[in-house]
């Protein structure tokens, strides 16, 4: 049948013999009753300042070596460029002689056939292309507008 010990208050956990007692232990994991001496704020102190010291001298060789690997970059990065340098400029000079008359005088053709066609002319204007785009002049949104102040009259 029940025994009536069993039934009186609850005991609290039974505690092994390497246990120690934790009600009498603080957040900072030091004993309450108990303060910190000089020699353990010391030794505390010296060991937070290694770390410090440490992490500085890290960050140092990390950003000497990233800087290192940066430049090596953009001196690769300038000989690239020199080296394709003169077969864009060609590129750029061929397109500019053969392929930009053909494409301006099809967009000239496209605006003759938007003035005829006025159905047409939304499309055109969706592309932004105008009479003056065909031309070769920058189209007006190219340009920047003029500022308000300037704009506005003088007030006497």
């Amino acid at each position: 049948m029940d025994n009536p010990e069993s039934k009186s208050a609850p005991e609290s956990t039974p505690r092994g013999s390497n246990q120690p007692d934790l009600s009498d232990v603080s957040l900072s994991g030091g004993l309450r009753d108990s303060e910190p001496t000089i020699q353990e704020l010391r030794q505390a102190y010296d060991s937070l300042r290694h770390l410090v010291i440490s992490v500085l001298v890290l960050m140092v060789v990390v950003s000497g070596t990233l800087n290192l690997f940066l430049l090596r970059q953009a001196k690769y990065a300038r000989a690239d460029l020199a080296a394709i340098k003169p077969q864009v400029t060609q590129l750029v000079a061929d397109y500019n002689k053969n392929k930009a008359p053909i494409i301006q005088d099809f967009a000239r053709k496209l605006v003759d056939f938007g003035e005829k066609h006025p159905d047409f002319m939304p499309i055109l204007q969706k592309y932004g292309i105008t009479r003056q785009s065909t031309t070769g002049a920058p189209p007006a949104s190219a340009t920047s507008p003029a500022p308000a102040a300037a704009a506005a009259p003088a007030r006497k």
